[in-house]
């Protein structure tokens, strides 16, 4: 568990280190990634055994999984203090996909889906991808500090017809108090309206905060609630594309696995299933390591931006390994040496203004802000799921490329 060392990710078919992606959001097809939301440690031990004892046999056939889903309940009980039968946990392959099933069976077409901006951008694409409108109600934002504004959230769900919440959030990575969540909950019941809570980082809250799921705090409102997570952010395995759903209502639960079972989906595949099993049940101390060792490196990293460049802003986030940073205090001259200099930031089309400029600039590539929703351009989203090292380096050509405009 010595998170200090990465692994060595290139020629692994890893999105996140190919070279022509890199190139299309940043313009540097050389840039060190730290864009896409996975991590480059080294999966826990017992997983990697299990994968090796999985190739070792050679034996890829159909699986014979029974249906038992205790791991994953002794698991949120132990992380999150939710008791839950093990019946009431409903295996979906992959969290997208459980997001955008549920969306389609409990809204229709032409129905208004609020989303809290910024996004995740799946989140707002999926709406809209399968006939929906979107609501952007955007966050509060003060001076590198997010949280829920109420009379806001609350004036955009009187035009919802859905709720897709993201807790902790993406990418801010704030953690919601359980009074935050109430009142989604109880806004979302005086609308008659479902909440879809996608928490697939709840599994990594830094040591100084506490997840509350969705879910555990509607069982005194009684919202019409979807609670959705999985171990792919957790364990760093989000290849397997393997989820879990706890719904609030036994009709919408109803509806849910029969939809599955019509569309045969409703079990995992081999890999995916041998892995998670691992991850819940004996993934739990690296789990705890891991945790410590991310609030440790957003501790530095706020600490050496507030030393060396005050005028970038890290968000407040207590949750994952991504994290917004405010360059609008720099925006206005990077975007003239952008847009100044065409040649220098060809290759770009995928990404926007500050995602090109550091990744010329710093040969870093994050995610546009942009990648989050139109308000957001001065943002960039910053992936530290790796050695503290390469981190501090990056962020130390981060601020050198700032202050040499």
């Amino acid at each position: 568990m010595n998170f200090d060392i990465s692994a060595d990710r290139r020629n692994t078919n890893s999105i996140k280190w190919n070279r022509e992606a890199i190139e299309n959001i940043s313009a540097n097809p050389v840039a060190e990634p730290f864009w896409v939301a996975d991590m480059d440690f080294y999966p826990e031990p017992h997983i990697q055994e299990a994968g090796k004892v999985l190739a070792g046999q050679g034996i890829f056939g159909y699986p014979s999984f029974p249906k038992d889903t205790q791991a994953v309940a002794q698991w949120v009980r132990t992380k999150h203090g939710w008791i839950l039968p093990k019946e009431k946990i409903v295996y979906a392959q992959g969290l997208l996909h459980a997001l955008a099933l549920s969306m389609n069976l409990f809204s229709k077409k032409g129905d208004k889906i609020l989303v809290s901006s910024p996004m995740y951008r799946p989140f707002r694409a999926i709406p809209q991808r399968n006939g929906r409108e979107l609501i952007e109600s955007n966050l509060g934002y003060e001076d590198g500090r997010f949280f829920l504004d109420r009379e806001k959230f609350a004036k955009d769900a009187e035009n919802a017809d859905m709720i897709i919440f993201c807790s902790p959030q993406n990418p801010s990575g704030i953690v919601f108090t359980e009074e935050e969540l109430r009142f989604v909950l109880e806004t979302a019941k005086k609308h008659d309206i479902t909440v879809i809570s996608d928490e697939i980082h709840s599994d990594l809250v830094h040591p100084n905060a506490k997840h509350i799921p969705m879910g555990l705090v509607n069982e005194r409102v009684g919202a019409k609630c979807i609670t959705l997570f999985a171990p792919s952010k957790t364990f760093n395995i989000a290849g397997e594309h393997i989820a879990f759903a706890v719904f609030s209502h036994s009709e919408m639960e109803t509806a849910f696995r029969e939809a599955e079972s019509a569309l045969w989906l409703d079990e995992p595949g081999i890999t995916g299933g041998e892995l998670a099993y691992a991850a819940y049940t004996k993934g739990g101390e690296y789990n705890k390591a891991l945790c410590r060792y991310l609030g440790e490196t957003a501790e530095a990293m706020r600490k050496y931006l507030a030393e060396n460049c005050p005028g970038l802003k890290m968000a407040n986030g207590d949750a994952s390994f991504v994290t917004f940073i405010d360059c609008s205090e720099y925006y206005q001259r990077i975007e003239a040496e952008v847009l100044g200099h065409p040649d220098r930031y060809q290759g770009g089309e995928g990404g926007g203004i500050l995602s090109r400029f550091f990744g010329v600039n710093a040969g870093v590539a994050m995610n546009d802000g942009t990648w989050f929703g139109s308000d957001w351009y001065g943002f960039v989203r910053f992936n530290y799921g790796t050695s503290r090292v390469r981190v501090m380096k990056a962020l130390e050509r981060i601020v050198r490329a700032v202050k040499s405009l």
